[in-house]
């Protein structure tokens, strides 16, 4: 998983013609997932946002059913730009 959303940061930086490109990921449950990517927007939906890459989710953060994550650029506002998303394994 850690090389996908690595090849997606790497494609979104050259895309964006930016010399570098971080991520946060923001974590949450699976509908709240869908709706937050439909609408390029984490604000209304309940999350936990992390540096910490979906591939070492934290066992805690899984158990509490925040085990779907979206990764977007560290800089970024409504609408954020969804560089990955998906289900998160457990660490």
């Amino acid at each position: 998983m850690a090389l996908v959303i690595e090849g997606r940061r790497i494609m979104y930086r050259i895309h964006c013609q930016a010399d570098d490109v971080k991520l946060s990921f923001a974590y949450m449950t699976e509908k709240d997932a869908c709706d937050a990517v439909s609408e390029r927007d984490i604000s209304n939906v309940i999350c936990t946002v992390s540096d910490v890459s979906p591939a070492a989710l934290p066992a805690n953060t899984f158990d509490a059913g925040f085990n779907w994550f979206i990764a977007y650029p560290c800089i970024s506002s409504t609408p954020i730009d969804v560089v990955a998303w998906g289900k998160a394994i457990r660490a």
